[in-house]
This record gives structure tokens, C-alpha cells and sequence, in this order.
């Protein structure tokens, strides 16, 4: 699943993957370029799903973003005082 940057993902290798079922399945939401060629294989792929570059299209997504976020930075914090405070 892509729905990070375009250019993350080299696509004549995910292509060729998808195409020997190295992998099950693709769900790609952003493209490099965008917008996705009407002529590109991935829309013609049984194993790909193209979405329309909306992934974090929701009113609960900067509630959801921050509240990961700080999660982690606690998880973040935690560890590096019990690594740091140590020596």
C-alpha cells in the first residue's frame, strides 16, 4: 500500500512483481507523475487498485494523526531515558 509520496515506489519494478505474483495485491493512492497516464497498466491490473489520491481525506484525520503522534514521541521519550539515563 502506497499512500505516502509518488516516488517512494519504482514502478516498472512493482509492475513486474505484481505481473510474476511476487505479491498479492498493490492498493496505490499517489503516483509520480500524478495524475496516473490513462494508458498505464496499473489500471488494467487485477492485483492493483488505483484510488483517487484521497487516503487522508477525513474530518477525524488530525485527531487521528496527532493522537499517533504523540503516542509515539511518549514511546520515543521512554526509551531514550531508559537508555540514556543508564551511563
Amino acid at each position: 500500500m502506497n499512500i505516502g509520496r509518488g516516488d517512494l515506489v519504482k514502478e516498472e519494478v512493482l509492475i513486474e512483481v505484481l505481473q510474476n505474483r511476487e505479491i498479492a495485491h498493490a492498493i496505490l493512492d499517489v503516483f509520480d507523475p500524478e495524475p496516473l497516464d490513462k494508458e498505464h497498466p496499473f489500471w488494467r491490473m487485477e492485483n492493483a487498485t488505483v484510488t483517487p489520491h484521497l487516503s487522508s481525506k477525513s474530518s477525524e484525520y488530525l485527531l487521528r494523526t496527532f493522537s499517533i503522534f504523540e503516542k509515539n514521541m511518549h514511546e520515543f521519550l521512554n526509551r531514550w531515558k531508559r537508555l540514556y539515563q543508564r551511563h
